[in-house]
């Protein structure tokens, strides 16, 4: 294209020039002669000579033009400061911001046919403040999302619970989601939507380690964290991007968003397609009233290591088979990127009015995590 001056004029005009076809890497414009001015007639009568029709053999070439020099390595310039935050050495922090960089605002080849990089956007997150008495989420919305199955067969799996994509090898669930009936936790799917989407091997990953908290000890509730690596490291993309740990506890949480395939009621048959729920942090003296002391929760709510949310109003809550899954908020600091503060942990009874669900405070975990996922 360099060597067409009307494809050049048409791109500083703000109009996109015919592309007649491609060579490597290398886009090929349909160059139109509307601005050859022909040589004067010379007086003296020349031989007719045939040459090969190619623009070299016609045209001048053009000018050369000069490139303004790029911010950053990748040819981009950086992330607009209203859109993301600096990076301060903390490593799930910084994570979080490399990941919007790579997967949110990824550095592409301009579509103005030119070798200039510019910043896309690519997110999918939805506009409204809005499973039970939830809504449907959209493809991409939560591209976070893990399921989780139990058994040595993908095709028989029990599909019984989530989790949160962290990292390329980790995803973060609930302890007791590792095991049941006999069955661990073997096999994680990422990037769907329905659970009745076909299993495809391209999205679906073996678990090769199970990490649970050191302090978890079944059946109790405390401590009901896990992280599970992958066998494969997990390829990112628009459909699975890492959500952010929650490093600046001072983001408003007073209402969190959940999301999971689990029942839609008390009682009722677990969800096809992925559920969002909105709701509300209940106070630390309701939590330790709705939760007191039991066998399996000896010293009843802790609100240094469990939150409480519900809805005090509505049938809203996380259920069974939500379990493990995320508690989330939008970033307020990281554009376009969600920040995990719970995972699904347990509940009197789903979908109640006015009774909230537990869920671990994964803030509480944030160096244990860092130290295995970021060593």
């Amino acid at each position: 294209m360099t060597k067409c001056q009307s494809a050049i004029n048409n791109i500083r005009n703000g109009r996109q020039p015919l592309l007649c076809s491609i060579r490597g890497r290398e886009r090929i414009v349909c160059c139109m002669n509307s601005w050859y001015q022909p040589r004067p007639t010379s007086y003296v009568p020349r031989p007719v000579v045939t040459v090969p029709a190619t623009p070299g053999n016609y045209y001048p070439r053009p000018k050369p033009t000069t490139h303004r020099p790029h911010n950053t390595q990748n040819g981009c310039g950086p992330i607009s400061p209203q859109l993301t935050a600096p990076k301060t050495g903390r490593k799930a922090w910084d994570k979080c911001i490399e990941y919007q960089e790579k997967l949110i605002y990824p550095c592409v080849r301009s579509a103005a046919f030119t070798d200039d990089m510019v910043r896309a956007r690519r997110c999918y997150h939805s506009m409204d403040e809005l499973i039970v008495g939830g809504l449907g989420a959209a493809k991409r919305e939560f591209p976070h999302m893990v399921l989780l199955g139990l058994g040595s067969n993908p095709q028989t799996a029990s599909w019984a619970c989530g989790g949160t994509l962290i990292s390329e090898r980790f995803i973060l669930t609930a302890a007791h989601c590792t095991m049941a009936n006999r069955a661990y936790v073997s096999f994680a799917l990422l990037g769907i939507l329905n659970r009745s989407e076909r299993i495809n091997t391209s999205n679906l990953y073996r678990i090769k380690r199970i990490i649970k908290h050191p302090r978890y000890k079944s059946p109790s509730k405390y401590n009901d964290i896990a992280l599970l690596e992958t066998e494969t490291e997990i390829k990112l993309s628009e459909d699975a991007v890492p959500a952010c740990l929650p490093v600046d506890t001072t983001a408003p949480d007073e209402k969190a968003i959940a999301t999971g395939w689990g029942a839609t009621g008390y009682k009722g048959l677990n969800s096809d397609s992925l559920q969002k729920v909105i709701l509300e942090k209940f106070p630390e003296y309701e939590c330790k009233s709705k939760y007191p002391a039991t066998r399996h929760l000896e010293n009843g709510f802790d609100p240094n290591t469990q939150l409480c949310y519900g809805d005090r109003y509505e049938s809203k809550d996380s259920c069974q088979g939500d379990s493990g899954g995320p508690l989330q908020l939008k970033n307020n600091k990281i554009n376009c990127m969600y920040t995990v503060i719970g995972v699904t942990s347990f509940g009197n009874k789903c979908g109640i009015v006015g009774e909230p669900g537990v869920y671990t405070k994964v803030s509480a975990y944030v160096p244990w995590i860092e130290s295995i996922v970021w060593p």
